[in-house]
């Protein structure tokens, strides 16, 4: 790093108005906890990073990969985690440890935090399990890999991408998948099965089909009309379970499962989906649990090296042999509906008071007809306030228990890399998507609006040379960074062999002032059809991109009317657009206020540029290779908002 570059990162303040109005560059853990930006310092030797100090980690430049050891790599991902559920998050927003609603519990985290980079301002690039992690896997966003929603890819297309377990396994590493894969990934067209991406996979969903965890649940399809039947069974400690059918024939019963009384259950009854458990107790112990026995399948594998044994599934893995390389994704099903916590954590969360979101009905006047929509389907202002509380308390009681897990993950993996004489790199992502609880009024994901889109990351290398100590890199950063960022690590030439990658190695990011992002972008077709969205350190905001709520090959074809947003009217598009510096929880539309305009058509012209225009790929995921690219204005993805910028604001009122 050169002198001025250094001299640059030196003159940062390290005040943060919100986590919207954020300065530019690596800062320490100083806030700003109002809009009238005066600076005050936490004081918390655990937390707080001086500015030279900053500029002394990220000073030297990033080492070269030449006759370099690969380094083990573990891959952490938690499901529907909030960013504020972690404390050191917390501490580089806001100047507390608490969440904007009360207390969270995070020690493991936050101590791997501090062993490396923290970023606290990572954003997903779609609000939905599979989409999102589609996304990551392939180091892509949505409209480059044509996967919007949660159809199913398959490998006959064309432009179908290699995931990152199987780019590792071609440079030498052995793979293995414990949790949830979540990406909806088919062998072809009329091709039966699900391709491996791993090389072993213990997955979330074959222990649920198993009878494996805490919560299962059966679907049976009726041979005559392809109706399905549910039926969710609560399994305990010494064998039994409760079994209970919430859904006949695709239609949801009206009676409670008796089991609800016994397990302190709160189901979301006021959505339209009413049978997701919101709030409720494990009937098993900690080491039981269906994340229990995530992290056991991925203790099984590293406690089994350089011979095979059988899975708790039944299936025979090859343990990892010491003369090459491990990649191990742990991806948990924590905080993901049934909110599940153990009694233990339970008992001691249901005692802390919690803050409840502010919302108002009058805010859900103000949206689109696509966001009503939303709003209508995931609701859950129509909760008891004391449920509300419950379902607070039991999320962070989850997130806590879940924590505790992770703690014991990164120590059995530090000891297998000591003994194998291995560097490691361990990346932690803090929820494929965020969720709600009680934002916007709704206790749900798959919205444009933060807290759905807001995630974090840690990254940490056991030299420190790449993710220097005790660092936190508070510019945006998106998960499309975790590819590259792994293939780096991995020795992968990611300029030349990798070209389709959308997102950087954080590596880099750290180091290179030019490749910070004015904004971070997201995209969803689920629910409520295509809607994109564009955030920066002041707006946030979304609009309608394609005319029929489907995908290519439901709806219309490949690329059919893609011009139609561009030619639409203000109206026709459902914008929504939220003043951060005035409007930080996003409770008030002003996107058709006539002192925004400006701001608006040009934030809409950047928008649509960008999600329709710079080499869109739709694919007909229905067909073998059928697809339509969009490249009528290449380049508009350039990270910049000059031009928005460039229009005076109006004054907050």
């Amino acid at each position: 790093m050169n002198k001025l570059m250094t001299n640059k990162y030196l003159s940062k303040t390290a005040a943060l108005a919100s986590a919207f109005a954020l300065s530019a560059g690596i800062v320490g853990c100083a806030v700003n906890g109002n809009n009238n930006s005066s600076q005050q310092s936490v004081n918390n030797d655990s937390y707080a990073v001086s500015a030279e100090r900053l500029a002394k980690n990220v000073a030297k430049p990033v080492p070269q990969q030449t006759n370099k050891v690969k380094p083990n790599i573990l891959w952490i991902l938690t499901d529907d985690q909030r960013a504020d559920s972690i404390a050191a998050v917390n501490m580089a927003l806001r100047g507390t440890k608490e969440s904007e609603l009360g207390y969270v519990e995070s020690p493991s985290l936050d101590a791997l935090a501090q062993e490396g980079v923290l970023f606290p301002l990572a954003y997903n690039q779609s609000p939905g399990c599979s989409p999102s992690r589609y996304s990551m896997a392939t180091g892509q966003y949505p409209h480059r890999s044509g996967r919007y929603g949660f159809e199913y890819a398959h490998r006959q297309s064309e432009h179908a991408k290699p995931t990152i377990p199987e780019v590792l396994r071609e440079h030498g590493y052995q793979t293995m998948l414990a949790g949830k894969a979540g990406l909806r990934l088919k062998n072809g067209i009329n091709v039966k099965g699900v391709p491996l991406t791993y090389d072993f996979e213990v997955e979330r969903y074959a222990l649920e089909r198993a009878g494996i965890g805490d919560w299962t649940k059966k679907t049976v399809r009726d041979k005559k009309t392809g109706k399905p039947s549910v039926t969710e069974y609560f399994h305990y400690a010494d064998g039994s379970k409760d079994s209970f059918v919430y859904s006949r024939n695709g239609k949801f019963v009206d009676e409670p499962n008796p089991a609800d009384k016994k397990l302190d259950i709160i189901r979301s009854y006021t959505r339209a989906l009413p049978v997701l458990i919101l709030a409720g107790e494990s009937p098993m112990p900690e080491d039981k649990t269906t994340d229990g026995k995530i992290l056991e399948a991925f203790q099984n594998y590293l406690g089994n090296a350089n011979q095979s044994y059988t899975s708790m599934l039944g299936k025979k893995i090859q343990g990892p042999t010491d003369d090459k390389p491990v990649m191990v994704s742990l991806s948990f099903h924590f905080p993901h509906t049934p909110v599940l916590p153990p009694k233990s954590y339970q008992d001691r969360f249901e005692k802390i008071p919690y803050k409840l979101p502010k919302f108002s009905k009058d805010e859900v006047a103000k949206l689109p007809q696509q966001l009503k929509k939303l709003y209508k389907n995931t609701k859950a202002d129509g909760l008891t306030d004391a449920e509300k509380l419950r379902t607070i308390q039991d999320y962070y009681a989850f997130t806590a228990y879940g924590d505790s897990l992770i703690g014991k993950a990164i120590k059995d993996f530090k000891e297998y890399s000591k003994k194998t004489n291995r560097p490691y790199l361990i990346v932690a992502t803090v929820g494929d998507h965020g969720w709600h609880l009680g934002e916007q009024g709704i206790q749900a994901k798959f919205a444009p609006w933060n807290k759905s889109g807001h995630g974090a990351m840690i990254v940490v290398d056991s030299s420190g040379e790449y993710f220097p100590k005790n660092t936190v890199h508070t510019d945006y950063v998106e998960y499309v960074d975790i590819a590259p960022t792994l293939f780096a690590a991995a020795g992968v030439d990611i300029d030349n062999d990798h070209q389709h990658l959308n997102g950087f190695d954080l590596a880099d990011v750290i180091r290179q002032p030019e490749l910070k992002r004015d904004y971070v972008l997201g995209e969803m077709n689920q629910i409520i059809g295509d809607r994109v969205y564009l955030r920066s350190k002041r707006w946030g905001f979304s609009m309608k991109i394609r005319p029929k709520n489907g995908k290519p090959g439901e709806t219309h074809e490949a690329g059919e009317d893609i011009m139609w947003a561009v030619n639409a009217t203000p109206q026709q598009v459902e914008m929504a657009l939220y003043d951060m510096q005035c409007d930080p929880n996003e409770r008030n539309n002003v996107a058709y206020d006539p002192r925004y305009k400006n701001i608006v058509e040009a934030l809409r012209l950047k928008t649509q540029n960008i999600f329709l225009g710079d080499n869109r790929l739709e694919v007909n995921w229905k067909k073998q290779n059928v697809y339509h690219i969009s490249d009528f204005a290449v380049g508009a993805h350039d990270r910049k908002l000059t031009q928005v910028d460039a229009i005076a604001a109006p004054e907050c009122f």
